[in-house]
């Protein structure tokens, strides 16, 4: 688990429906960070601002507390991030070892 998941809570209230927490989610994460990785300028933008929206009102729908989400958009957004690194730092070693894409994939 990545420090940005640490210490994040979801709502101060009572509720008992406990999503799993957003930045958790690799599919989700590698899918924005691959779809990141294919656009640029305005239309990433976009994009980017259409996921994070769209988790808010996920999370809003299941009764998270207005804190809590910006907590978890927030978590989300550094573990997209986290995983573009990752993916950049793996082609990198890729192409300096002579080949791309790299054999592994985590």
């Amino acid at each position: 688990m990545s420090a940005a998941l640490m210490d994040v809570r979801f709502s101060d209230s009572k509720e008992r429906v406990v999503p799993f927490p957003p930045a958790g989610q690799v599919s989700l994460v590698r899918r924005c960070a691959s779809e990141l990785e294919n656009i640029h300028g305005e239309g990433a933008l976009q994009y980017w601002k259409t996921e994070c929206r769209a988790l808010a009102a996920r999370l809003k729908t299941l009764g998270c507390a207005d804190d809590a989400i910006s907590q978890q958009v927030m978590a989300f957004q550094t573990e997209v991030q986290v995983e573009m690194m990752r993916r950049y730092s793996d082609r990198l070693a890729a192409e300096a070892q002579g080949g791309y894409p790299p054999q592994s994939v985590r």
